[in-house]
């Protein structure tokens, strides 16, 4: 069984038209998630940013945008690009070509029109993960200045990651030992997803790679119930479905 991706779509009161997108999708869950918290008093620099934390538990986050608040998304993705790790999808309505470039050029990675969400969302994502995925084998490979430079600087951001997540973990009161198991879990997914992206599916070189026994590694994946084969870049996508 292939894995259900979750994707959160972002709504404000402009976008309650929006939520009729909520659902499965092919192997695609859509949850939506309201705006209206970022719009109370927040300016633009603490916005969209202060959520990337929170949409690191989805694989997708999709931004509705209409003229109404076509500017504000376009400020909190602006400001947002840097802290933002989960890619970030347009549901676009009445937008003029030139906004859209707009969308484009402040941090999304794709756009999608609202009419066309239903019958062409499942394999746009999956194209847009073999884009990803292919950007991230290319830069996996880093001159070695470069790469001492990330490792330089890799100690402090995961000291500032990591007590961001575990002061969120304590102010929502979750219990010590289920805010470990939870943050074990994401980090053991992630990993085994990197690991053959990098390995474009072959389990054999992703543990190894991994410095772990083949079986270790295989039964992770069916722990996360992640499957090898949509890393493997099929060279003609299949048709989309909607289930």
């Amino acid at each position: 069984m292939k894995p259900i991706s979750q994707c959160v779509l972002l709504i404000d009161q402009a976008s309650a038209w929006a939520q009729a997108y909520a659902g499965t999708y092919k192997q695609l869950q859509v949850h939506t998630l309201s705006f209206e918290p970022l719009l109370q008093g927040d300016t633009p620099e603490q916005g969209l940013r202060h959520w990337a934390t929170n949409l690191l538990y989805y694989d997708l986050a999709i931004v509705v945008v209409c003229p109404s608040n076509l500017a504000w998304v376009r400020s909190q993705l602006h400001y947002a690009r840097t802290y933002l790790r989960t890619p970030v999808l347009a549901l676009v309505k009445d937008l003029q070509p030139v906004a859209i470039q707009d969308m484009l050029d402040a941090g999304a990675v794709d756009f999608i029109m609202d009419y066309r969400f239903a019958t062409e969302f499942s394999i746009r994502v999956k194209i847009l993960q073999q884009r990803l995925q292919k950007s991230f084998s290319r830069s996996s490979t880093v001159p070695q200045r470069e790469s001492s430079s990330l490792e330089a600087q890799e100690p402090n951001s995961l000291e500032a990651y990591t007590a961001a997540l575990a002061t969120r973990y304590a102010v929502h009161s979750q219990p010590f030992q289920q805010a470990k198991n939870t943050v074990i879990q994401r980090f053991e997914k992630a990993y085994i997803r990197a690991a053959l992206v990098r390995n474009q599916g072959n389990i054999t070189r992703a543990a190894r790679c991994a410095q772990k026994h083949r079986r270790s590694f295989w039964e992770l994946m069916r722990k996360h119930n992640i499957d090898a084969e949509i890393y493997r870049m099929p060279a003609c996508p299949e048709q989309p479905s909607i289930r």
